[in-house]
């Protein structure tokens, strides 16, 4: 995913400002983090969806408030802390660093691309061409 630097142009300038809700801007987020996940940049796309998940706040059902409130992480942490803290190392790595390397699976960035999109309604037609392959293959990730 490297760019040869002779080619980049940029913007045309003057270059228009952006004006974007919450919702459009993390929407904008995903379908880019989906982008990147299709070219095997499952940083990028944890990055990016990690970002958009964090924008929308919804009361209602989405996945990481189901994840988080999972019976079955009682059962295996004892704190709610470590739990969450597991769902979000890759994504908090990319963020604040720590350890010398991280490993990034294709399956942790398509879980936070599916949790950030969980956030919003309604979906694109990418965000609902990403739900229908994610299904497809989630037995074999």
């Amino acid at each position: 995913m490297t760019s040869n630097p002779s080619t980049w142009q940029g913007p045309s300038l003057p270059a228009p400002a952006l004006i974007l809700s919450a919702e459009r801007a993390a929407s904008r987020q995903i379908e880019a983090a989906i982008d990147a996940f299709g070219g095997g940049a499952f940083d990028i796309a944890v990055t990016l969806a990690g970002a958009a998940e964090g924008m929308i706040h919804r009361e209602g059902p989405h996945m990481f408030a189901w994840l988080r409130d999972n019976p079955d992480a009682r059962e295996r942490f004892a704190e709610k802390k470590e739990w969450i803290g597991l769902l979000n190392r890759e994504r908090d790595w990319l963020k604040h660093g720590g350890d010398a390397q991280m490993e990034i699976e294709c399956a942790s960035a398509a879980f936070m691309i599916a949790r950030a999109a969980s956030k919003l309604e309604p979906w694109s037609p990418k965000m609902e061409a990403f739900r229908i392959w994610l299904t497809k293959h989630f037995e074999s990730m």
